[in-house]
């Protein structure tokens, strides 16, 4: 909340320099796979993607996706991370066969304090501020998100440097 807070204050401080998104999501990659063993972790990032943006930020922005894939895929199925070029533009992707989210929730996944289900809070945990922070730190990039969801079958959340 007090990231969000500082955001909207115009407290943010980027460190903007080039890196790799390749890397950065191997990073996450390997830090996932070490403290969730009841998933099965896949990478898609054989080529380095040159990238412009604050790497810790972007890296947080994964990790949050990733929290959220485990919270909704069943132990033992697979999360994808993926780096690539996508229309031109660096990109990184995370995608899970979870339970995915309802089409009239879509909307409204990314507003603070918003859950898709809250029948499901007990169970999950979580506040419902994390894809509000990954929206945050995308738009301080001037990137997108793409969100394709579909219930029963999972979601992938693509971002666009």
């Amino acid at each position: 909340l007090l990231f969000l807070a500082r955001g909207d204050s115009g407290k943010t401080n980027l460190s903007l320099a080039e890196f790799d998104l390749s890397a950065m999501l191997r990073e996450v990659y390997e830090e996932s796979r070490m403290i969730d063993p009841a998933h099965t972790y896949e990478l898609l990032a054989d080529e380095a993607v040159p990238a412009y943006g604050d790497a810790a930020m972007l890296k947080q922005t994964a990790r949050i996706l990733i929290e959220n894939a485990v919270k909704y895929t069943p132990e033992g199925e697979n999360i994808r991370l993926r780096a690539l070029y996508s229309e031109g533009v660096p990109a990184f992707s995370v995608q899970d066969n979870g339970i995915g989210i309802a089409a009239d929730a879509l909307p409204q996944v990314f507003d603070r304090f918003y859950r898709a289900d809250s029948s499901r809070t007990r169970e999950t945990g979580g506040t419902g501020l994390g894809l509000a922070i990954v929206k945050h730190i995308v738009e301080l990039h001037e990137g997108s998100i793409e969100l394709v969801s579909e219930p029963g079958k999972g979601t992938e959340i693509k971002v666009y440097l």
